[in-house]
Order: structure tokens, then C-alpha cells, then sequence
């Protein structure tokens, strides 16, 4: 309540220099009459609407985002923290909120100005002196929440996390005491599909990388981070860092479906996208491997000729293929992770 006050008095404190700018700067003797009084009080009641209708983008954009990245934590003490959203989702979801707001505020302008003489002329000038300014101010206030989070209705969800800390841990009747057990089913290696941010540690967990490869002639797809291709040849660097000619590998790998799982990083290059660190930011320029995959390989690999293999070229940001690989991420099935491929 305490917010939408604040929002009252400043909509209607804005809304009465808004109305004093004429074509040729400020018209003090505007101030008083019947016209200014009613114009002053429809812009401020446009501005609390507009505000209302940004809380309701920000609340569907947080329904994608949560759906699009389950491993982070959105709602933190009562407010969306979005700071670990790709900056390009935050500017998409600002711009289309504010282009939004503007259309349906034009429409409002243009049917005010369709009842009166010169409704064209009228209209054009509105949009010359006005517009820039209303839309400048408008994208910086639609920033302004999104970036604040701050929600002023309360749904179940928003309570606990504003109220959490505050509610018992038994629920205490007037003559006994009622206990809950409530039993958390975590993912399973069994699982047809597991959520990316948790999938790396329960594969990890369930079977650790191989220590030696020197006779293997078929390996895990799980131990290969990396897969080349250029001119015909076809190669892998496995998990101990060595690297291994796989005619047949990735041919193997599409008959069971898991080469999705290979992001193509490079012209030449591909990286087993189950063994990197979530989450990964759309238009990043780096890839990172978990550590137990990076220590695996530094046994025969240097850090710079890991860190190399992992550099997103500037063809792989254009292409916005890695936005469309996460976008898919938590699709995709692991089963077969851990048979054996054939290298040749």
C-alpha cells in the first residue's frame, strides 16, 4: 500500500508539469483552469495504469525465465533478482514491455484527437513534441521496476519468500501439535530426462571418469569433452587429455541420439555440452568446463590449450545457435550416456 501511495503522488506531481510544457515551453497560466485540472488528472491515472501493466510483464517474464533456467533462484525477499538473466533477455523484456505500453498509449492519444478539429494535424504535433520525451521517460521507468523486481500484489509463492523466515516450523493446534513429513524425491540417473543444472553431478556421482584409456578402443561419450572434424578427419580428446582419431564416433552417437550434446563451438571444434558449467549466458564468449573435467585434462593438456578449445567464436555468437542450444537444454535425454562408443 505504503509503494502505491508513493506512486499516487508522484504520478500526479508529474502529471502537473507534464501538462504546463506547451509547443513553445512552459504556460504558467494553464495552471488553474477546468481543462488543466481534467488533462492532469487523466495523464496521472494513464501513469498508474502503465505502472500496473509493467508489474504484470515483469510477472510474465519471470514465469519464462524460471521456466527457461529452473536451476536459478528468482525470487529472493520478496523480489525478482534477475541479475543472472542474459543481459539480452532483460533488454528484449524491457523493450517489448515499453514498446507495448507506447502503442496503447498512441491509441488513446490518437482517438482523444480524432474527436476534435485538425484530428491529423493535431496528432502529428503530439507526436513531434511529445512522444521523445513520454517514450524516453517511459523506458527508463519500465528499467526502473524490472531491474528493482519489485512486485506489489502477493501470491502464496511471493509470501513465503517475503514471510519465510517468520512462519513456525510446526503448525501448532489449540490441543496437539501436527507434524508433516514431506519426502523430496531428488532426480535419479533412471530419470528420463534431468533438469541441466543437476544433471552433470548425478552422472558424475553415479559412475567417475575413467583414469586410463591407452588400450580402450570404445569409450563413454560422459569422457569425451572434446570432438573434431576438419578435411575428412575425424578426432576426440578424451579425459585424460589425450587426443584419439574417431571415424565412427559421432556416427554412433546420432544412432542413439545424445550428438545433440555437442555443441559446435568452432569451425572444427565441438564440446560435450553435459560436462560445462550451468548456466551459461547466451552471447558468453566462454565456455567453463566443471573442475573435475578440467583437472582430468590438464594431466596432459596445458590451461591455455584447454582454455583455447573453449573460446565461442564471433560466428557462434552471431548465429545465436548457443541461445537455441539452451533454449532446448533441458529437452534433451541422457540415456546412453555411459555406454560404450566406438572410437573405429
Amino acid at each position: 500500500m505504503k509503494h502505491f501511495l508513493k506512486l499516487c503522488l508522484g504520478s500526479l506531481c508529474f502529471s502537473m508539469v507534464f501538462n504546463l510544457i506547451g509547443n513553445k515551453g512552459i504556460k504558467l497560466e494553464r495552471f488553474g483552469t477546468g481543462a488543466y485540472f481534467v488533462w492532469t488528472v487523466a495523464f496521472a491515472l494513464a501513469i498508474i495504469i502503465a505502472a500496473l501493466l509493467i508489474r504484470i510483464g515483469l510477472q510474465i517474464a519471470s514465469i519464462e525465465w524460471q521456466k527457461k533456467y529452473p536451476e536459478l533462484e528468482l525470487l529472493k525477499d520478496g523480489r525478482l533478482q534477475i541479475k543472472d538473466i542474459p543481459k539480452s533477455q532483460r533488454i528484449l523484456a524491457v523493450l517489448s514491455t515499453t514498446i507495448l505500453l507506447l502503442l496503447v498509449y498512441l491509441c488513446f492519444i490518437y482517438l482523444i484527437a480524432y474527436v476534435r478539429r485538425n484530428s491529423d494535424s493535431l496528432f502529428r504535433s503530439y507526436l513531434w513534441h511529445y512522444m521523445p520525451f513520454v517514450s524516453i521517460s517511459c523506458y527508463c521507468y519500465v528499467a526502473y521496476v524490472f531491474n528493482r523486481g519489485h512486485l506489489w500484489w502477493l501470491t502464496p509463492q511471493h509470501a513465503i519468500s517475503l514471510f519465510g523466515r517468520q512462519l513456525p516450523e510446526r503448525i501448532i493446534e489449540l490441543e496437539k501439535t501436527v507434524e508433516k513429513i514431506v519426502h523430496v524425491v531428488h532426480p535419479t540417473i533412471l530419470d528420463e530426462k534431468i533438469v541441466i543444472g543437476s544433471l552433470y553431478d548425478i552422472l558424475y556421482s553415479h559412475a567417475k571418469f575413467e583414469p586410463d584409456f591407452t588400450e580402450k578402443m570404445a569409450v563413454r561419450m560422459f569422457d569425451v569433452p572434446f570432438y573434431f572434424s576438419s578435411k575428412g578427419e575425424k578426432e576426440v580428446i578424451l579425459m585424460d587429455g589425450t587426443r584419439r582419431k574417431a571415424d565412427r564416433f559421432m556416427q554412433e552417437l546420432e544412432a542413439i541420439g545424445l550428438d545433440k550434446w555437442y555443441f559446435r563451438i568452432s569451425s572444427n571444434c565441438r564440446v560435450n555440452m553435459m560436462l560445462v558449467r550451468y548456466p551459461v549466458a547466451a552471447n558468453t564468449s566462454k565456455i567453463e568446463l566443471r573442475k573435475e573435467v578440467f583437472d582430468s585434462l590438464r594431466n596432459t593438456m596445458t590451461e591455455m590449450d584447454i582454455e583455447k578449445l573453449l573460446v565461442a567464436t564471433q560466428w557462434v555468437r552471431k548465429s545465436r545457435n548457443l541461445t537455441k542450444f539452451l533454449d532446448n537444454v533441458n529437452n534433451l535425454e541422457h540415456r546412453g550416456w555411459d555406454y560404450p562408443i566406438p572410437l573405429n
